[in-house]
């Protein structure tokens, strides 16, 4: 009788915890998905007697002992091993899914030198990211600026006794602009010194308004005052005087708490709320309204593709305006951790990016999947700064002072491929290249393909009944005339038994 058996394997990954690969009947195991970044790992196997041998993949193991390390290649590598102890044998194997290369979110730093905090002002400026006070639990003033995300200088604190929460920020004729929390509109061409412009502006004392610059003047608009939600638009010409330009916008009354944003010469607002001290009822808008001239408003969307929230992070990178993050007290009080874009404002595209490791659970409860984006917060602060989308502290609970980057260079693939199907199966994988600085449609082609696969040129969908058993290379690309996004990946066509 053969009583000799693998009891456990564990995936160990540099950055990662070690990871037990969840056991399948017949003493089968799960796949294992690592980030495209994860490029080698290490397995620890355990066994019913500590004096058996292990082999895996010709390497010899000690049972309980971390291997050394294997390599990975892109898509699919297939471990084997072999359990030996007198005349007793058994055998096992798994597999690593090493992801393809798409966007993926990288932390920089997991503790910058300022305070952790929430609703900061935050500003591009001069090749810099410049965060401005904001809420740590006190309202402070400071002032620090980075160029990559990692090192930060103290350059200065606002010269207002009432700290900075949720300011009115913008940059406008070579100066930086911003607002304490009475009001005040302070400048400065440095973040050195700064100048105190206008202390009577027709807005001040409101709150959540929302500005932008925008034909060459800075607009500011909605918020809420003195208990009454609003919908009026301001606009001038060098901060100090200030016109009205609509009492009443078309869009309802609201709380701004996503900086409204200029794209393709509009302005774009995306949603709003009103929200009561106990935060009950939760009211909040995903409406996206546009405008050519501040003034005469449509709204082109009722109900966006991403949920209702306030407190989320809006802003533009890559000819495409983003949201992200944000909370919502109803249906479910929850801080929110989705990143969403449009081209237009009308259709919205979600970015999924593949966490670090993951599998599909075990014993009936999934694998709970962490790292692949910074976690769940409302009022952080985002920047566009070159080809990189940054994410920085906010509130989590605790407040955070980490750091996160996005990069993306230009048109990419962001889904990933399906790579396995059975001999005589239909294959489907719905393919998706994004991020062409023309925003214009993108045209799939197969480059390198089975004879028995083909992809609709207009919607990426791969679509093909499956052949023989075989390892099959696939090159896809997209283009716009101007760009090209390249997949290549390795497909792999199995006999069922």
């Amino acid at each position: 009788m053969n009583n000799l058996q693998v009891t456990s394997i564990r995936l160990i990954c540099e950055g990662c915890e070690p990871v037990a690969l969840p056991r399948r009947p017949r003493f089968y195991y799960a796949p294992v998905t690592l980030a495209h970044d994860k490029d080698h790992c290490q397995v620890q196997v355990e066994v019913s007697d500590s004096d058996a041998e292990i082999e895996l993949n010709g390497v010899s193991l000690k049972p309980g002992s971390q291997s050394p390390s294997f390599s990975l290649a892109y898509g699919k590598t297939t471990f084997t091993g072999t359990v030996a102890i007198s005349d007793q044998t058994c055998r096992f194997s798994f597999k690593v899914i090493r992801s393809y290369p798409a966007p993926g979110w990288e932390e920089v730093t997991h503790a910058a030198p300022w305070l952790p905090r929430d609703s900061s002002g935050e500003l591009v400026f001069k090749d810099r990211m410049w965060l401005f006070g904001g809420f740590t639990p006190a309202m402070v003033s400071d002032i620090w600026s980075s160029a990559d995300g990692e090192t930060w200088t103290h350059e200065s604190d606002l010269p207002s006794g009432s700290g900075i929460d949720r300011p009115i920020a913008f940059v406008y004729r070579e100066r930086m602009w911003v607002t304490d929390v009475i009001g005040n509109l302070y400048a400065s061409a440095d973040g050195k010194e700064w100048d105190r412009v206008c202390e009577d502006a027709p807005w001040k004392g409101r709150n959540s308004a929302g500005a932008v610059v925008f034909k060459d003047r800075v607009w500011v608009m909605g918020g809420s005052q003195d208990g009454q939600l609003l919908n009026d638009v301001w606009s001038s010409s060098d901060g100090k005087a200030w016109t009205l330009e609509v009492g009443e916008a078309s869009w309802s009354r609201r709380q701004i708490s996503h900086t409204p944003l200029v794209l393709n010469d509009r302005i774009y607002l995306l949603g709003g709320g009103a929200l009561a001290p106990d935060y009950h009822p939760f009211v909040a808008w995903n409406d996206v309204w546009s405008s050519a001239d501040g003034v005469h408003w449509e709204q082109i969307v009722e109900h966006a593709a991403w949920p209702a929230r306030i407190w989320g992070t809006s802003l533009v990178f890559k000819n495409r305006l983003w949201m992200t993050g944000g909370f919502r007290s109803e249906p479910v009080w929850e801080n929110l951790g989705d990143v969403w874009y449009s081209t237009d404002g009308v259709d919205w595209q979600q970015l999924v990016t593949t966490p670090p490791i993951s599998h599909s659970g075990s014993n009936n409860v999934p694998f709970p999947v962490s790292g692949a984006i910074w976690e769940q917060r409302h009022e952080h602060s985002a920047y566009a700064l070159g080809n990189d989308l940054w994410v920085v502290g906010g509130m989590v609970w605790p407040l955070m002072n980490d750091v996160w980057r996005l990069n993306i260079e230009g048109a990419c693939f962001t889904t990933q491929p399906v790579i396995e199907i059975y001999e005589g199966g239909v294959y489907e994988y719905q393919a998706h290249a994004d991020f062409n600085l023309s925003c214009r449609p993108l045209t799939y082609r197969l480059v390198e393909s089975p004879k028995w696969l083909s992809v609709d040129s207009d919607t990426g969908l791969l679509r093909g009944l499956a052949g023989q058993a075989e390892d099959c290379e696939v090159l896809l690309e997209a283009d716009d005339g101007a760009e090209v996004a390249s997949q290549r990946f390795s497909l792999h066509v199995l006999p069922l038994a």
